[in-house]
């Protein structure tokens, strides 16, 4: 059986039961091998230090399934907010469908859509030039 994050059902319980014995094994390692350093006991030492190379795989395994989860909750989390928002947006009408077909329809006055500006050229101050493409002027500009 898969569970819905495409892994076993048992490897997510698994992940969560071995990151606190790994997190303590590491530690326990850790303080194994310093006192083993400071008795000057190399077995023990030695001892200390199996014990924490051994218990960080499962720790890195822990933690990577730890974040990955929170990934995943984080994706669904934001896909049901884009959803909400959507439906929202329905509702308060913003995703209706224009009152005009795009080609004008029946009744609509012509008017120069490529030119068009919330300001008018005649709205500007008199030290406000438009931008006007140069379609009158012959093109000296060349690629370098």
């Amino acid at each position: 059986m898969i569970d819905k994050h495409g892994g076993h059902p048992h490897m997510s319980h698994l992940a969560r039961r071995l990151y606190v014995p790994s997190v303590t094994a590491v530690a326990l390692g850790f303080c194994i091998a310093a006192l083993g350093v400071l008795l000057n006991h190399m077995p023990m030492h030695h001892f200390g230090l199996l014990v924490t190379v051994g218990a960080i795989p499962p720790l890195c395994y822990s933690l990577t399934n730890r974040a990955t989860q929170n990934s995943d909750d984080q994706l669904a989390e934001t896909h049901r907010a884009g959803y909400q928002l959507a439906l929202q947006h329905v509702h308060m009408g913003l995703l209706d469908s224009p009152a005009a077909p795009p080609d004008g329809g029946e009744g609509v006055e012509e008017e120069d859509t490529q030119g068009m500006s919330i300001i008018r050229s005649e709205d500007l101050p008199d030290n406000v030039r438009p931008i006007r493409s140069r379609e009158d002027e012959e093109d000296d500009w060349k690629a370098v």
